[in-house]
């Protein structure tokens, strides 16, 4: 299953396969405001379609930052609760890891948020985890 879909700015592109959810920021420069998090969890929400699947966000050279109140409510969404079993990132750059850390030490401390150097390495991660969620489920 392929499912395209794109903020109205397309900035950010989610997509599905194999029940794990993508997101790529397709912008290096980018401002988490209160309003793209509202946005980005209701298109979490229509393209999970009831699911729960693991998150995967490429966020490769991305040079950004987020309001606290954006990263308040993304943490706390029951949005992400429901359909998101974990969050891993892909970042290779110092300060997107930095941020990435930053934003589970200080709003998503219960969330299983995980922060990878390369793509291959979290996509396994995330294959490996809906399985064994899938596996316990059964």
């Amino acid at each position: 299953m392929n499912t395209p879909i794109l903020d109205q700015s397309e900035k950010v592109k989610f997509w599905i396969e194999n029940d794990i959810l993508f997101c790529k920021f397709s912008q290096v420069d980018c401002y988490l405001s209160e309003e793209a998090a509202k946005a980005y969890l209701l298109i979490i929400k229509k393209i999970c379609q009831g699911k729960s699947m693991p998150l995967l966000i490429d966020i490769r050279n991305f040079i950004g930052n987020f309001s606290p109140t954006a990263a308040k409510m993304f943490a706390n969404s029951p949005i992400l609760k429901h359909h998101v079993m974990l969050q891993a990132f892909v970042a290779d750059t110092l300060n997107s890891k930095l941020l990435i850390s930053s934003y589970v030490r200080i709003y998503a401390k219960d969330s299983h948020v995980k922060i990878f150097n390369d793509f291959e390495s979290a996509l396994a991660y995330c294959i490996e985890y809906k399985n064994k969620f899938l596996t316990q489920k059964n």
